[in-house]
């Protein structure tokens, strides 16, 4: 298969599960983890038409040189909207990997009084955490932001016991108690002869130690990219999202109103200026019977690149450069990012409207045109997209994901993150009992 054929739509699923299709016809999948993929090779005209087209089906991180170029593109999209990147060290460029020195993911950010946001390109705004180690940035438009942190690269789950690294948001500050003296023995390459034992209980047969790796190779991180709607931010988000709301020109205004209201939700929620950041999957799925594959219907039509969305819920959609986000929620809310830093809404349930936020560089402030489907403007020469067409496909995506939602009255099948969140919980517990075990700490 040629690697260089074009993509045609990009699909990130609630389940966090991608969806990619070429131009040749071919069909690139990931299971919700990351770690499992399908792909589905284009039509061999000498075959017969009912004959079902190729499949291969492989470890994402083991893949060959044919398709590295195709899953390293397609992880990459899982990652920018996804709740906890997979990074296996197969897939990450050299250049792009670096030593990690600490297994802490935790950062901490400017406080209100002090904080000094710095200006971006088109009038954007930019905060930074006092290590350097995560950065905001606030578009032009006010209605998203992306962010860059360092990430330690996925690991195998004995490598998460034995470093005692922090897998999720939930269970970090436990694992990260029970381990201080190891976690200090391995930044420092040196440890006492009573912490040998338990490093080479939490290791698998045929795993090198901690003690026997060098923390550059034993920790290595890459920079993870994403992006967020500031209508639905992700917690960890709230308070550098609410110091570049206040640093924002209308400060006092609606949108220093959001800023306040955010650092509330983060007194609220007790993140304050402190969180953890996201950390990666492991390079293994717990679950992998639960891997389920969107296989399309060959002799299906094509009136439309998007038409056979009903089949599941969208979260995230690519096509033809333009990014259409649904929010989920009482009123579901699409949001469409045309690639010029303005964005344009659906207005909640007159989603007949959209209004289209366009910042202006020179003034810095955004100006906002409503449109409605019925009176949708005519496109003109030179421009960089069609308003007509970007809208018109936003509203059929928002009107397939309602569809798909009112018709789903089974329970929903469960994924393999999931089944991942119940494994973290249990690993809190095996590593509890450890520390339980070997007297490092005792239990109150």
């Amino acid at each position: 298969m040629e690697i260089n054929v074009n993509v045609s739509l990009m699909i990130t699923y609630e389940d966090e599960s991608v969806d990619v299709r070429y131009s040749n016809g071919a069909q690139l999948q990931l299971s919700p983890c990351g770690s499992e993929f399908m792909l589905v090779k284009p039509r061999d005209p000498s075959r017969h038409p009912l004959q079902p087209p190729e499949r291969v089906r492989g470890r994402t991180r083991f893949t060959i040189s044919d398709y590295k170029e195709l899953l390293l593109a397609a992880l990459t999209f899982r990652n920018t909207y996804a709740s906890r990147p997979y990074l296996p060290e197969e897939l990450v460029p050299p250049e792009h990997r670096q030593p990690f020195f600490s297994v802490d993911s935790a950062v901490r950010w400017p406080e209100r009084s002090s904080c000094v946001a710095e200006p971006g390109a088109r009038g954007a705004i930019i905060v930074k955490s006092e290590e350097g180690r995560a950065v905001l940035i606030l578009s032009p438009s006010g209605k998203e932001f992306s962010v860059q942190f360092t990430c330690n690269l996925s690991q195998n789950k004995n490598q998460l016991c034995s470093s005692e690294s922090s897998p999720g948001r939930e269970a970090g500050d436990l694992i990260h108690l029970s381990s201080n003296d190891e976690t200090k023995d391995v930044d420092h390459s040196r440890g006492s002869r009573r912490d040998e034992p338990i490093r080479s209980r939490s290791l698998s047969p045929g795993t090198t130690s901690t003690a026997q790796s060098k923390p550059e190779e034993m920790f290595q991180s890459t920079t993870v990219i994403q992006h967020h709607s500031t209508s639905e931010p992700d917690p960890v988000w709230f308070y550098p999202l609410s110091l570049a709301r206040l640093s924002t020109p209308g400060e006092d205004g609606a949108d220093g109103e959001r800023g306040s209201n955010l650092l509330q939700k983060s007194d609220a929620s007790n993140i304050q200026r402190s969180s953890q950041l996201p950390q990666a999957l492991p390079l293994t799925c717990s679950a992998p019977h639960w891997h389920r594959w969107k296989i399309k219907d060959p002799l299906a039509g094509k009136d439309h690149l998007d038409q056979d969305l009903p089949t599941e819920l969208v979260k995230v959609m690519w096509c033809q450069g333009v990014t259409y986000r649904i929010l989920s929620g009482a009123v579901s809310v699409v949001e469409v990012s045309p690639g010029d830093g303005s964005v344009m809404c659906s207005n909640g349930v007159l989603s007949s409207y959209f209004t289209h936020h366009k910042p202006d560089p020179q003034s810095g402030q955004v100006k906002e045109i409503t449109y409605h489907l019925d009176n949708l403007p005519p496109d003109a020469p030179g421009q960089l997209y069609s308003v007509r067409s970007v809208v018109s496909r936003a509203s059929r995506i928002l009107t397939c994901y309602n569809e798909v939602k009112e018709s789903s009255k089974l329970p929903v099948t469960p994924s393999c993150l999931h089944h991942e969140k119940v494994a973290l919980i249990d690993l809190v517990s095996e590593s509890d009992l450890c520390v339980i075990h070997t007297g490092l700490k005792p239990l109150n």
